[in-house]
């Protein structure tokens, strides 16, 4: 798994530093579509499949504990997407601290143990490229958070926040042992990343690191766990076991743009409220995939 790590990491370097370069050279309607059909596609059928990790989680166990697991899944999913409309300043600092800690625990969990510091590490690492977007990305950014909590944040507050966070985790990785010898590495690439936001749309930025840097590892790890090996034919056998959850989530999406009478430009606050009302329960599902033994401990 660390060789398939590894692996994976170089590739997604490598898809980086091409997009830094080609994505100048393309019209941003273009680069727009091709991104946001990613998402679409690949970043949401990456968490399509949760049902079945839970079931694999309670493989053996009895039936009325697994059917409960899956019934506060779906409350999970419904209470997120209810949350927006409802309490839209609440679930959007929610759906950032566990988006944060997500792709956090994607990057780092095959480098470091479970345990409360690298918990909070995981937090860390992700809520830096968050506001590190935010702060490149600052103008159409503010405006999805106005149309959502109908707050308006200056950007001294992401200006000075994507420093605190980063000064933060620049000392944590110096002074872990576990993290320093990665310091070097991971600092490119978050100057990669940097480039990578401070080109295109905030849909591109968002989209990118979504798609290749969080749900492509996340798929493989997927596939690992549940079918124990990764190629094509344990990838049709995962298609197959997502594609109702996943064709559900796209048609959940497009009634709600198509007959709720949202303003012309709100499709971005809306494509982002999705994606946050199924984070919630997903981070949960693959924290436990990942971790299931200290999760048992713990608790």
């Amino acid at each position: 798994m660390i060789f398939q790590a590894t692996k994976n990491y170089q590739i997604s370097i490598s898809i980086t530093i091409l997009f830094i370069v080609i994505v100048p050279l393309l019209s941003n309607s273009f680069v727009d579509f091709f991104w946001g059909f990613g998402v679409l596609t690949l970043g949401i059928l990456h968490g399509a499949n949760d049902l079945e990790i839970i079931a694999k989680n309670f493989k053996g166990k009895l039936n009325n504990l697994y059917f409960n697991s899956i019934l506060i899944y779906l409350v999970l999913v419904i209470t997120g997407a209810v949350l927006f409309f409802i309490l839209p300043d609440i679930a959007l600092p929610l759906f950032i601290l566990f988006s944060s800690y997500h792709f956090g625990e994607q990057h780092w969990e095959e480098r470091l143990s479970f345990s409360l510091f690298h918990f909070i590490f995981y937090t860390l690492y992700g809520g830096f490229i968050f506001f590190l977007m935010f702060t490149l990305k600052y103008e159409p950014v503010v405006e999805v958070i106005k149309k959502i909590s109908g707050y308006h944040l200056g950007f001294d507050f992401f200006l000075y926040t994507t420093v605190f966070l980063g000064l933060t985790l620049f000392i944590a990785m110096l002074l872990m042992p576990t993290t320093r010898s990665f310091f070097i590495k991971e600092w490119l690439l978050l100057l990669l990343l940097g480039g990578i936001f401070n080109i295109g749309s905030l849909l591109f930025a968002f989209a990118f690191y979504f798609v290749v840097w969080h749900s492509l590892p996340s798929l493989i790890d997927q596939l690992n766990f549940l079918y124990g090996e990764i190629n094509f034919k344990s990838f049709l056998k995962y298609l197959k076991n997502s594609i109702l959850y996943w064709l559900a989530s796209l048609f959940s999406l497009f009634l709600v743009y198509r007959y709720i009478d949202f303003e012309a430009d709100y499709f971005l606050p809306l494509f982002f409220s999705f994606l946050a009302a199924i984070t919630f329960p997903h981070t949960i599902v693959i924290g436990i995939m990942k971790h299931k033994n200290a999760w048992r401990i713990a608790f």
